[in-house]
């Protein structure tokens, strides 16, 4: 479904991703290695859905609300990726992502020794795209070798990205110079230290590692690799801005080596919602099926008009008794626009919260794909260990997930708020289209999860206890070192509480456990927290996918003995095999700097990123249950379940 940019929208694409690759690991933005080539994945400019495709819509109305009051526009949709069906028995209907090619200078794969003070280096032209004849390096004898990207490109904290100006860099700053240049490479070609760039009619050479400095010139020092200019490769020719450091004064971010296939070079930013049912959600699925029925409908009382006499026969019985304003409101929700839909300024997981904690009859809709089920375990015959702590434990049989991607960041990830709105993030979020936002690509996930509630007596009782409190206030201290450094405030991101941290702690553990006996990889199974002081506390755990696969019903099983669930989970988290330095970790310590982290580690609470909703932070097993270092602190203490 990717592939390099051309105006002919027929030609067969020479990559493909699955849809929901585009708005995780492959967004707009993203670099990626095609097979003979490297590109940057297109923003939604480039994205084109075929003459005989129409862009089909994911309809969430919390999500979309969230998402308008985000990004303060008043018309919105969700769609899903286009597709290009090329496989066998399709035909080519023209959909794909047009993605540009990045970056545009390559090393030849022509392989020489270079000796340097005593030291053997592997050694390779460097050279520019423009250079290259039919995709070749043609060498002093004329004979041509293929080449491949080079690994090193330049980006800045707004997620801007372009070639490092590698005569620049070797000479010093701005040069005539336009030999060949030459990477010195010794080692295994990992350490920055042994690699080298080379002019060789200049006799210059200078270590890769440099770039991370400044450079001495007439002006003063100036970063090595100079400043940012604002290219987005990704948005095609026009899409350079402006890259703006501080808003109060002029000037860019200085740019910063970048490995392409790294870690840090690419963190979408994505919102999600799970689908809770609404009494107007079979109004709004009706609206969506025959959305081409309404679209001469532009007031309630031409609604009311049409229906009674002019729509059709099954829209009309089905919407009788309806209210036409509240008919309406769903037609212009389903439309994008907001001008209709009444403002709800709560979080996207309190709401979910209410729903999950209300009466259970009201957690059911049979609509098609939309479909949610709940059912309530029946805890008469548990301990009372788990019943004081447990208030309701729901199979949720059927549900939906719908997650959108709103930009992206490079070199420091950042998530959502602790309630699941988006974080404020200004100017450090990449743009993913050229023009203002009208559309964000879009999957909906089917799957199944099992969701517990906590006491909120319990959980804040347990939070006033001395022992509680001494542990937690090591976590607050550290959690304004974390704040620092990634450049919040307590008002932009605020302290997530300790009822967070241990039902986040305890979530990952049942991840890891409910893992070895419901049929699911712990990498499927995702967590969601909710923790609302006075409001209450729970955790849901859910799987799902764009087919079956995320509603086999193996965690769903799991509610059946859930007791046992939740104390072989504890069981293992009583003890990690890195103890005693797991357990000794403190979080403000200013040495260590694992500001997020209390007693946790791989052995114990560290999971797949995929599956955690904060990317690993914010964890503590002695919140939990008691550890070698601290035995006062646990939501669970040692003689409980005994």
């Amino acid at each position: 479904m990717a592939g390099r940019g051309t105006g002919n929208r027929s030609v067969k694409p020479q990559g493909e991703v699955r849809h929901s690759q585009l708005i995780t690991t492959y967004g707009p933005g993203a670099m990626v290695d095609l097979p003979d080539h490297s590109v940057v994945i297109g923003g939604l400019n480039l994205w084109s859905y075929g003459a005989d495709q129409t862009p089909e819509d994911v309809d969430e109305p919390r999500l979309l609300t969230k998402l308008r009051q985000t990004l303060k526009v008043p018309t919105l949709k969700l769609q899903k990726p286009p597709v290009q069906d090329t496989g066998p028995g399709g035909s080519n209907r023209g959909g794909g992502i047009r993605s540009p090619q990045f970056p545009n200078w390559f090393v030849a794969q022509l392989d020489q020794t270079e000796v340097c003070e005593g030291r053997r280096y592997r050694t390779r032209p460097l050279v520019e795209g423009r250079r290259l004849e039919k995709g070749k390096y043609l060498d002093v004898d004329r004979k041509s070798h293929r080449v491949v990207p080079v690994r090193f490109v330049q980006s800045c904290p707004n997620g801007h990205l372009s070639d490092i100006e590698w005569r620049e860099f070797v000479h010093g700053g701005r040069t005539n110079c336009t030999t060949t240049l030459w990477l010195d490479e010794a080692g295994s070609g990992n350490d920055f230290t042994e690699i080298y760039v080379r002019c060789p009619r200049c006799e210059i050479r200078r270590r890769l590692s440099e770039a991370k400095q400044k450079t001495k010139g007439e002006d003063g020092d100036r970063p090595a690799l100079g400043y940012c200019q604002g290219h987005r490769p990704w948005l095609g020719s026009y899409g350079q801005e402006q890259c703006v450091a501080d808003i109060s004064k002029p000037g860019g971010y200085p740019n910063r080596l970048l490995v392409r296939s790294a870690s840090n070079a690419y963190f979408p930013e994505l919102i999600s919602a799970i689908s809770i049912p609404e009494p107007i959600d079979a109004v709004r699925e009706v609206i969506g099926k025959h959305l081409k029925q309404f679209e001469k409908i532009n007031s309630a009382e031409k609604l009311a008009f049409w229906l009674e006499d002019f729509a059709p026969e099954h829209i009309a019985q089905f919407l009788k008794g309806q209210d036409p304003e509240q008919i309406y409101v769903a037609l212009e929700a389903v439309r994008g626009n907001s001008e209709q839909a009444p403002p709800n300024s709560e979080a996207l997981k309190l709401q979910e919260l209410r729903a999950l904690i209300g009466p259970v009859s009201e957690l059911k809709r049979e609509q098609g794909k939309n479909s949610f089920e709940a059912e309530e375990v029946d805890l008469s015959g548990v301990g009372s260990w788990f019943s004081q702590r447990v208030t309701r434990v729901l199979k949720v049989h059927r549900m939906r997930e719908v997650m959108a991607l709103l930009g992206f960041t490079r070199l420091e990830a950042v998530v959502s708020q602790i309630d699941g709105d988006p974080l404020d993030l200004g100017v450090k979020r990449a743009a993913i289209d050229v023009k203002e936002l009208t559309w964000l690509p879009a999957i909906e996930n089917l799957g199944e999860g099992i969701f517990l509630q906590f006491s909120k007596s319990q959980v804040e009782g347990w939070l006033k206890s001395d022992g509680v409190r001494q542990q937690l206030s090591k976590h607050e201290q550290a959690f304004q070192a974390w704040n620092r450094e990634h450049g919040l405030t307590k008002e932009k991101f605020g302290w997530p509480g300790g009822g967070y941290l241990m039902l986040h702690s305890l979530a990952h553990l049942l991840i890891t456990q409910a893992a070895l006996d419901c049929g699911y990889g712990a990498s499927a199974i995702k967590e969601r927290i909710y923790a609302f002081p006075g409001i209450g506390y729970g955790i849901l755990l859910y799987t799902g996918g764009s087919g079956s696969e995320g509603t086999l019903g193996g965690l769903v099983a799991l509610t059946d003995r859930v007791e046992d669930l939740l104390k072989a989970s504890l069981e293992s988290g009583s003890l990690c095999s890195n103890d005693p330095f797991c357990s000794g970790h403190e979080p403000n310590d200013p040495l260590e700097k694992r500001y997020a982290h209390g007693a946790a580690c791989h052995g114990c609470l560290l999971i797949a990123e995929t599956s955690c909703e904060r990317r690993n932070e914010f964890l503590d097993r002695a919140l939990v249950v008691p550890t070698l270092q601290t035995d006062d602190a646990a939501f669970f203490p040692a003689d409980l379940i005994d």
